[in-house]
């Protein structure tokens, strides 16, 4: 990594960068493991027994995740800007994602309904994470060098 501090807002430092990055790269085990290849294979064959609608049930999911996400990350961010607690709710997001990801376990043949509840409330939480994570990045580098430090966060969070 370059050395940053020309790229940084005047006292933050590469560890504080180094934070920010690091939770892209915690979170791209959600989006490896839940969204893409595991999780959702285990979705259609198992909780959803692979009938012939178990495929569109988990694009249906994740679209009213989405929807939702729509809905909430303005409501949140408006939250946490008014607050002045961005930390506060990034915590609050995170811990609900972990939650109910780990709830994910005792999913399994009969229970579709709970498998749904539970991805629509994770990968809502994880947007918003995201979302507040990434609002961090104006207090951590200069404007000049958004592209720059995010593209860091970016190669950090792909590594993981």
């Amino acid at each position: 990594m370059d050395s940053g501090k020309n790229y940084l807002m005047p006292g933050v430092s590469k560890r504080e960068v180094l934070a920010w990055a690091s939770y892209d790269f915690a979170n791209s085990g959600y989006t490896t493991v839940i969204l893409t290849a595991v999780y959702n294979a285990f979705f259609v064959s198992v909780v959803a027994e692979n009938a012939v609608w178990a495929t569109f049930a988990w694009t249906l999911t994740i679209t009213l995740s989405n929807l939702l996400s729509i809905a909430v990350i303005p409501v949140i961010s408006a939250l946490a800007d008014a607050q002045a607690n961005k930390r506060f709710w990034l915590a609050v997001m995170t811990g609900i994602c972990c939650m109910s990801t780990a709830t994910l376990a005792y999913t399994g043949h009969g229970t579709l309904a709970s498998a749904v509840f539970l991805i629509v409330i994770s990968n809502t939480a994880f947007n918003a994470g995201v979302s507040l994570n990434s609002a961090f990045l104006s207090e951590l580098a200069k404007p000049e060098a958004f592209g720059k430090v995010s593209g860091w966060g970016w190669s950090f969070g792909y590594l993981g």
